[in-house]
């Protein structure tokens, strides 16, 4: 199979270049931000806003999605490993070392926002996902990182997981509600295993593949988080528009040190050795999952910006 697609991606390099032919400075700035809209670093900006200050419910199922499409497409990438766009004759205007296919940027997008609309049920807003969605796609062959190929393969694995989550979720929470708090821990401890167990190597033959390891950090501690807000916290997003507002700002603050601090605090041992270096990369998304559905709304109990509510589905 990877043969074949090598073949029609080697096929479709005139295109790329058809493709750039309009380039201007201002669409490269648009596809440039909208190729940031895909990336790990806005999402986890992103879901802070719709968990604690939309829906919870919304913001957990978007939250699966984007996990389950990231995971599938990066697990596909790292095993097939086949080349992006040569460059020459694609320019590429994006930095990318990973493998071309799937683009995760396009299963994630379509996990999201495709989510969303399913979620929402507004005509203006699916209209405003379509459009997200299909820009996030273009902008990886405007920038030349990605073969047509690559983006319509996200796509479909974005389709996925988007179904099999919405299907999924609510036929088996009900279930793992009703399992005392070990069983819960263990099912989280025994998912993250799973995980990385199955995980494919990185270019030099290094299992787990770093995306793998990001994608495991921030589903247990996440999981985690959703425990405690279960059985203790029972935190609601009602509350004035000022309220939510000021909501997401102090607790944007709390994901900020945890992912960019812990950053910096652990880059200088990184370095050592990968099986450091991998565990400190499950440590830091772990923590940044916990802060999310756990310690920020804790803190929103704590301070007065947020009250439980244990009618509110978690």
């Amino acid at each position: 199979m990877g043969d074949l697609i090598q073949s029609i991606n080697e096929a479709s390099v005139p295109f790329l270049v058809w493709v750039q032919e309009f380039q201007v400075d201002s669409l490269t700035s648009f596809f440039g931000l909208m190729s940031w809209m895909g990336t790990a670093m806005f999402y986890i900006f992103f879901f802070p806003f719709i968990y604690w200050s939309v829906s919870k419910q919304w913001g957990i199922t978007t939250a699966l999605a984007l996990l389950a499409a990231d995971y599938i497409s990066e697990f596909i990438k790292w095993t097939f490993k086949l080349q992006r766009p040569p460059s020459p004759p694609v320019q590429r205007l994006w930095e990318e070392t990973s493998p071309g296919f799937v683009s995760s940027h396009a299963s994630d997008s379509v996990a999201v926002w495709g989510t969303l609309a399913v979620l929402v049920r507004k005509w203006w807003f699916t209209v405003l996902a379509l459009v997200i969605i299909l820009s996030i796609g273009l902008s990886r062959l405007y920038l030349g990182v990605h073969f047509p190929a690559d983006v319509i393969g996200g796509w479909l694995v974005g389709l996925f997981a988007m179904w099999l989550v919405l299907w999924l979720v609510p036929r088996i929470t009900p279930t793992i509600a009703r399992w005392p708090v070990a069983g819960q821990f263990a099912g989280i401890i025994a998912l993250v295993v799973v995980i990385l167990a199955i995980a494919p190597s990185d270019w030099e033959g290094m299992r787990p593949v770093e995306s793998s390891v990001r994608s495991a950090g921030l589903i247990a501690g996440a999981l985690l988080g959703l425990m405690w807000d279960h059985h203790l916290l029972q935190f609601s997003t009602e509350g004035g528009i000022g309220q939510r507002i000021l909501r997401y700002f102090a607790g944007i603050l709390l994901v900020a040190a945890a992912y960019l601090g812990l950053s910096y605090l652990f880059s200088p041992l990184s370095a050592s050795s990968n099986i450091l270096d991998q565990s400190l990369r499950l440590i830091r998304y772990g923590l940044v999952g916990f802060v999310i559905t756990g310690f920020a709304p804790w803190l929103f109990l704590r301070i007065g910006l947020a009250q439980p509510a244990s009618d509110e589905s978690v």
